[in-house]
């Protein structure tokens, strides 16, 4: 409703405008936040109108966390988890909005045709006629596997619809003859040439003193002009601020074990499977296990009857054995029943979705409280920390009522201290707050006079106040000496390096250069790294056989020069690779284009931010910081 709402207004903004202010005082009450609790209908962003609750974040989340399986705890990962699935979730409904400006629609019936094909690429899923399972069987086989079918259809949504504005696009993309000719000689045109570089070490050239700086710092410009720079006032907490109340007491680090012991439990198994798909065939196959188990319980052998009948590829030479493992990281239908065996006991028939299970459980051991003290002590530990450095952070925050942290951070013996100015670019650093690269964007995000929440960064947790702003400005020359210098250093290293080339090219050729290292021949398209230089791309296709190119700067900051030794002609383009070409040119392009539309339309959003406003519902994209517990991306 909203949306088609939002597209009348902007056919009929004028005679609307009356209407729309009466609508609008209506609307306040159910868009503006409240002080209820966060729910899973809590809207954690808004992007142009589209809507990302709260639940679609913990789906997001959950599926990173898929994503990224065991390699850290899911708390360690939570901040970087969230944040990122909240980028996700916005791009996505940046794209929606980019399709809806375009006019592309993707279907219902196009996401069904693709998630059945999906499906069908996993036999388990299939009958016996090739066809899909009944609903039924195919709900319990997802419930077994932790498939989640709903996430399947919203991705392969997602890439329809990049897919169609990609196509879209593509046929926009002006592709003239000479430009068709130079993508035809990029990627068939075979050239083999010699290159040498010669590196430039800044480090060489000496200090020239205030009286040669001087002259170049003012003949600069705005090279030297620095962004706007913010002050923090910040608190730092780190573990020995709590040292007593960190150290874990026995009875804490029992009762912890015992909550978890479940997950230190390890299993010896053999088992035999009967291979069944279906409740006809799992009726058969019920049928087989339990005329087998009552041989098994009379003495047959295990192992021989698992080499025999075993229809797992794996039982075949090791009598079904399968080692040992954790319960917790099992089939559950088959650690279940595993868990209620005895050493020597046979299960009855164990239904999983690889069909019917006969389970001899041979051995059960679990990790000794002793095994796991090293680990749960430090879990217990951090977790003490993270809880009691952010409270005492809180509390500070609350006492210092939105104004200076200094004396609600003395009372509670945590100094408040002043950062040194410092920009919002990646190279910023400021002494005494290594974490800078990671809260600058949040310190940027707020307004001046605001307070943080508590952040968890590297080692310690911090709380910080933005203090103040300095303008864009070119500092005075003692505060940028150092960036002075080094830029004169560079400037006059590169100048030396080309003057040493020219003259080592007139002397010596290539070797006199530095190290020469030969390219086969090949064609260029091959040479990413090399030719995503405009200026070495043009070299290498301009440049005649026996003759040097011109001396140029690399990406890697070194200097670039080479000899062609061959060169073999691309082709005649046919009509079948003439229209391939054509395809992937206008793909390659379409693809730039719709990032750097998505990127404009990013840009644009958040520069109406503000959620009480109308476009704030509307037109911009809006986050609510309430609802998220790390700094979001702005």
């Amino acid at each position: 409703m909203l949306r088609s709402f939002r597209q009348v207004f902007k056919s009929n903004r004028t005679p609307m405008a009356a209407v729309m202010l009466v609508v609008l005082l209506g609307l306040v009450a159910y868009l503006a936040p409240s002080g209820a609790g966060v729910t899973s209908d809590t809207v954690v962003a808004r992007v142009y109108g589209r809507e990302v609750l709260m639940r679609d974040l913990a789906e997001k989340m959950q599926e990173l966390y898929q994503r990224y399986g065991k390699q850290a705890s899911p708390e360690a990962l939570k901040p970087f988890v969230q944040s990122q699935a909240l980028r996700d979730l916005t791009n996505q409904k940046l794209m929606e909005e980019l399709a809806e400006r375009h006019h592309v629609v993707v279907t219902d019936d196009e996401v069904g045709a693709r998630l059945r094909a999906f499906l069908r690429q996993y036999p388990m899923l299939l009958d016996t006629n090739g066809n899909l399972k009944s609903t039924t069987d195919l709900k319990q086989i997802f419930q077994e596997t932790g498939f989640n079918p709903a996430m399947q259809e919203r991705s392969l949504r997602s890439e329809l619809l990049r897919t169609k504005l990609v196509q879209q696009a593509a046929l926009q993309v002006p592709l003239d003859e000479t430009w068709l000719a130079q993508e035809n000689r990029l990627k068939n045109e075979k050239v083999a040439f010699q290159q040498a570089t010669l590196a430039v070490d800044p480090a060489t050239v000496a200090d020239p003193g205030d009286a040669t700086l001087q002259p170049f710092y003012k003949a600069g410009g705005e090279r030297f002009l620095s962004p706007p720079r913010r002050i923090i006032q910040y608190v730092a907490v780190d573990r020995a601020a709590f040292s007593k109340d960190l150290q874990v007491e026995a009875a804490a680090l029992k009762a912890t074990y015992d909550a978890r012991k479940s997950d230190y439990i390890e299993f010896k198994a053999r088992h035999i499977l009967f291979k069944a798909e279906g409740e006809v065939p799992m009726q058969e196959a019920t049928a087989k296990a339990q005329l087998l188990r009552q041989r098994l319980l009379k003495g047959q052998d295990f192992a021989k009857a698992a080499e025999e009948l075993s229809e797992d590829p794996s039982a075949k030479g090791n009598g079904g054995d399968l080692g040992w493992f954790n319960a917790a990281k099992g089939v559950k239908p088959f650690s279940e029943a595993a868990a209620t065996l005895k050493p020597g006991e046979i299960s009855q028939p164990v239904r999983t979705v690889y069909g019917i299970h006969l389970i001899k459980l041979e051995g059960r051991r679990e990790k000794t409280l002793e095994d796991m003290k090293p680990q749960l002590t430090k879990e217990i530990s951090e977790g003490r920390f993270a809880t009691r450095a952010q409270e005492r952070l809180e509390q500070i925050r609350k006492r210092a009522n939105g104004g200076d942290l200094a004396a609600a951070a003395r009372s509670l013996g945590s100094p408040a201290q002043l950062s040194q100015p410092f920009s919002n670019e990646p190279s910023a650093q400021a002494e005494g707050l290594p974490e800078l690269p990671q809260l600058a964007g949040e310190a940027f995000r707020l307004k001046v006079g605001e307070v943080s929440k508590p952040m968890a960064l590297g080692d310690r947790y911090l709380l910080f106040r933005v203090q103040g702003e300095l303008p864009e400005a070119v500092p005075p020359f003692k505060e940028v000496r150092a960036k002075v210098l080094a830029s004169y250093r560079l400037e006059e290293a590169r100048r030396q390096a080309v003057a040493k080339a020219q003259e080592a090219l007139k002397v010596g050729g290539l070797q006199a250069v530095g190290p020469v290292t030969d390219q086969a021949a090949a064609p260029l398209a091959g040479l990413r790294d090399l030719v995503a230089h405009p200026g070495i791309r043009k070299a290498l296709l301009d440049t005649p056989v026996g003759q040097t190119t011109p001396v140029l700067w690399a990406q890697d900051g070194k200097l670039w020069v080479a000899r062609i030794t061959s060169r073999e002609p691309a082709p005649a383009l046919s009509f079948a690779t003439r229209r391939s070409l054509i395809q992937d040119v206008q793909t390659a392009e379409a693809q730039k284009l719709l990032s750097a539309e998505l990127q404009a339309l990013d840009q644009q959003g958040r520069l109406r931010p503000g959620f009480s406003s109308f476009w704030g519902h509307f037109g911009g994209i809006y986050v609510n910081a309430s609802t998220v517990q790390v700094p979001v991306e702005e």
